[in-house]
């Protein structure tokens, strides 16, 4: 049975533990030692649920701690009450999962390393030298080529998103399972599964070393370590938040840039009245860094057939031009069906949307769906 941490005039870093009968409860801890707690939930309006070990705790208290991160505490006293006090977690263990994305998704695109070694090389071979390549950096940089944008093979921009999700070696482990499944195996199969999919190529890589003559295995390691942070955030963040998170590669002649995009998929209801998809708000931010424009960004509201956009940008010059295209986004959108509800333009400082990442949208999704709504 769960025990309850009882604490009234209790110092904002200090938990005490006591059994439900109020009388203090000792765990296996001596004093002065720092121990490891998982806060499982939190119980509104000021308790949590925490783990230590095999022991669950409930706990009364004012310390700030959130859902599925890990917690340190040094042990003040042991008896005839055991008080522990908050200390500051272990950088590599600072907020657990969310932690680790954030500082991972905050450098930079997983794919900005690979591309800086295989931009210049490509472009270099001309011609027929082409055939001298290993056809392993032929389909690297066939494949960043697909899921940059624009697409060089074609891809319609309906059609990019699916098209980039395919390629960019974030669903790796969803189609090799698919595959494993499937009563479809064998080589040349496995193969073309491989081809078409970065991590799948990057791993052949590692196993064969058929690139390691123009790439290191050093370099192809950490694309893979980044990209599983994007990947482990994803899955972290769908399952919890409904949210989604990419960095795509964009290609403005001969260089390359990123775009940050994030989505938020409709919030799944208690009923099947409320869980009607129709119901639903879908709610797409996406920033970029322009050649030519500078720093965009777009935040997008779906309701049904209803739409609210509103851009951020830096210059009154290029606010005055996204404000006289608001009658063309207005017109291609009744195309296809969807009413502009509201389309604003406002300035922001410079040296702000330069520094902005959605990823600080992402870990403080209320403030940022309240602006959303607006």
């Amino acid at each position: 049975m769960a025990n309850e941490i009882i604490t009234p005039l209790l110092s904002p870093s200090r938990l005490i533990l006591q059994g439900k009968s109020g009388q203090g409860k000792i765990l296996p801890f001596t004093k002065d030692e720092v121990v490891q707690g998982r806060v499982i939930r939190l119980i509104p309006p000021n308790h949590a649920l925490l783990l230590f070990g095999e022991e669950q705790v409930t706990a009364r208290t004012s310390v700030p701690l959130r859902e599925g991160r890990i917690a340190f505490f040094k042990v003040e006293q042991v008896s005839p009450q055991c008080v522990l006090r908050l200390v500051q977690p272990r950088i590599s263990d600072l907020d657990g999962v969310d932690g680790l994305l954030t500082r991972n998704a905050l450098c930079e695109s997983p794919y900005k390393g690979l591309i800086k070694i295989l931009a210049p090389f490509m472009r270099s071979v001309k011609g027929s030298a082409v055939s001298k390549v290993p056809d392993m950096l032929v389909r690297w940089w066939g494949l960043l080529s697909r899921i940059s944008f624009p697409s060089e093979h074609g891809v319609h921009y309906g059609q990019f998103l699916k098209s980039f999700i395919d390629g960019s070696g974030m669903t790796w482990e969803h189609k090799l399972r698919t595959f494993l499944l499937s009563e479809f195996q064998s080589t040349n199969n496995l193969n073309t599964l491989i081809g078409h999919d970065l991590k799948g190529l990057a791993l052949k890589s590692l196993a064969d070393g058929a690139a390691n003559k123009f790439v290191s295995a050093e370099a192809i390691s950490r694309f893979v370590d980044s990209l599983e942070q994007f990947q482990l955030l994803n899955v972290s963040r769908l399952e919890g938040q409904r949210q989604l998170f990419f960095t795509i590669p964009l290609q403005f002649q001969d260089q390359f840039g990123f775009g940050e995009l994030l989505i938020r998929l409709p919030q799944k209801g208690e009923d099947q009245e409320a869980d009607r998809e129709g119901d639903k708000v879908l709610r797409v931010s996406l920033l970029l860094q322009m050649s030519c424009l500078g720093p965009v960004r777009a935040d997008v509201s779906v309701f049904q057939k209803a739409i609210r956009v509103g851009f951020l940008v830096c210059e009154e010059e290029i606010q005055s031009l996204f404000n006289n295209y608001a009658g063309l986004l207005k017109h291609q959108l009744e195309r296809h069906g969807f009413h502009l509800k509201e389309v604003t333009c406002r300035l922001q400082e410079a040296n702000v949307l330069t520094q902005t990442s959605l990823v600080e949208d992402l870990l403080d999704s209320e403030e940022h769906q309240i602006n959303l709504i607006v």
